[in-house]
């Protein structure tokens, strides 16, 4: 089988998004941002609390407060704005070209604007599947993006990808 599909710049926003939510290092850094925030601000309302400054007292409590409610959005929107400039700076110019992929039983072969290649079906490691996406994960840690929004057709794409013996993840729930 044989497809050809275009690759925005939302794909690639989204790859990056969603490799960052399974990334055990980032949500320890925003587990550990939010909680040692948090933690820090009612520390110092303890302090001018017992130094007897009420309004740096109050302050503190309120920075906590705010700082527990919204650090997680703070994060997500902090990292979806690092990653949008990360992509428009070094994929620019692979926005809106074609992409053919050609699915046989050994390989996968590639073909884009920079050239050919082939992937043997035993270096693949996984393939998730988002509500818009396939992401392919080869063994090298790179990962081929499958929009889904270009196939009318799922179950032939979904099933094609099922001869490849390889489970596919189902992360139908995903959000950043």
């Amino acid at each position: 089988m044989k497809i050809e599909y275009l690759i925005q710049e939302e794909d690639f926003l989204k790859y990056q998004l969603f490799t960052a939510s399974k990334s055990e290092r980032i949500n320890r850094k925003k587990r550990n941002g939010w909680i040692g925030l948090t933690i820090g601000s009612l520390l110092f309302a303890l302090y001018f609390y017992n130094s007897d400054k009420d309004f740096l007292t109050y302050y503190f409590v309120v920075v906590a407060m705010i700082t527990g409610l919204f650090y997680p959005k703070y994060f997500k929107w902090r990292y979806k704005k690092h990653y949008r400039t990360y992509i428009k700076e070094n994929y620019k110019n692979r926005f809106n070209e074609s992409a053919q992929l050609e699915f046989t039983p050994e390989y996968i072969e590639s073909k884009d604007k920079t050239g050919e290649g082939k992937i043997k079906t035993s270096e693949l490691k996984e393939i998730s599947e988002t509500s818009d996406h396939f992401f392919v994960k080869l063994s090298t840690g790179m990962s081929l993006i499958i929009p889904k929004k270009e196939f009318s057709d799922l179950n032939q794409l979904r099933g094609q990808l099922e001869q490849l013996n390889i489970p596919i993840k189902d992360e139908l729930n995903w959000e950043w």
